[in-house]
């Protein structure tokens, strides 16, 4: 049954988006999701299916609470890191070494802000220890490894090293933390009331399983080992958000930075460059912590300018200025495993979507 802003479930409707959802639901492609569809002035539509909580039997409703996986990147690390470089704090040219003393004479230390935030320093894609507990284990235990699979800038290898590193950047720069950076040049800026770096007690809250180290349901703990170990401050992923929380940070990028709080997230010359390529010496097109819409993804009827994202989850946004749209899709699929049909499943709702078939 389809439900929407509570958990009072409505009549089931045939309109495309929801019949859309619902046979995602019945294909497998996940337990429970939530999906979102605006523009710059307005929210078009909102619709909730499935379980946030299969074990409990718990319904998924706009109020639900996701872990959003990957979509720290773009919405929390790569938008401080934008927002400081608009303050002048840092530059995007600036090496790993100026801003982390430990990395100083390693071949490490020599990686730009901007080779992180496009996936082009080298970095192999991901590298993990169960001993890591901490947040400072986990550095130093990455720190302690040979990481670098080529030199910076060769090749584009998408890897959440980047954005453990570009966190760590962040935080010595200002000397504060992650989570209230995040809450004062993301969170508060773009009206996200309820966002916030994880593990969190929020509810209602949407559950995950880690099929991998803990073998077990997870309820506001950080699906992402690296992410867990480190309390929510990796990165590279531990933001938990409702589906407003995503919306009121698209559209604010949608209006050229000015959110709905009256305050700006970013500036609009900082917005327009997001749908430019950063990485035009390598073969893969890469934004400033967006990934560019090329080919079919993330579907034809989007324009080149498109940006996105997507989290391990099931969680994805897409945001299109030039056809003034923005797309959400929040899932918990990750709780049935990764091989679940998401990926075409994703196809389809962003081909409906970008063509206004909704």
């Amino acid at each position: 049954m389809t439900r929407t802003g509570n958990d009072s479930p409505i009549a089931d409707t045939d309109d495309p988006l929801t019949e859309l959802l619902k046979d995602g639901l019945s294909e497998g492609a996940f337990p429970g999701a939530v999906a979102a569809v605006g523009s710059a002035d307005e929210t078009h539509r909102v619709v909730a299916v499935g379980d946030r909580d299969p074990e409990e039997g718990l319904p998924a409703t706009r109020e639900t609470v996701f872990d959003l996986a990957s979509l720290t990147k773009p919405i929390v690390t790569a938008t401080v890191a934008l927002r400081l470089a608009e303050a002048g704090t840092l530059a995007l040219s600036d090496s790993l070494d100026r801003h982390i003393p430990a990395l100083d004479g390693t071949e490490r230390g020599d990686v730009t802000l901007v080779e992180l935030l496009t996936h082009t320093s080298g970095f192999q894609p991901y590298a993990f220890d169960s001993a890591w507990t901490t947040a400072d284990e986990t550095l130093e235990g990455l720190y302690d490894r040979s990481l670098m699979d080529v030199d910076p800038g060769e090749r584009y290898e998408y890897s959440c090293l980047n954005y453990v590193h570009l966190a760590e950047a962040l935080r010595q720069a200002t000397g504060e933390s992650l989570a209230d950076l995040a809450r004062e040049f993301a969170f508060d800026p773009a009206g996200m009331a309820d966002a916030r770096l994880g593990p969190t007690d929020a509810t209602p809250i949407a559950a995950t399983y880690d099929h991998e180290y803990r073998d077990r349901v997870l309820r506001g703990e950080v699906h992402d080992p690296l992410g867990n170990a480190m309390d929510g401050e990796s990165g590279n992923a531990g933001l938990f958000a409702t589906v407003d929380d995503v919306i009121r940070f698209a559209r604010a990028l949608l209006n050229d930075g000015h959110a709905e709080t009256g305050t700006r997230l970013l500036s609009p010359a900082t917005v327009a460059r997001l749908s430019e390529d950063h990485a035009p010496e390598v073969d893969e097109p890469h934004s400033l912590g967006w990934r560019l819409a090329r080919g079919q993804y993330p579907g034809l009827p989007w324009s080149g300018d498109a940006i996105g994202h997507t989290g391990y989850t099931g969680t994805s946004l897409w945001i299109d200025p030039k056809n003034d749209v923005f797309a959400v899709l929040l899932t918990n699929q990750v709780y049935d495993g990764k091989g679940t049909g998401l990926i075409r499943f994703r196809e389809r709702f962003h081909g409906l979507v970008g063509a206004g078939r909704y």
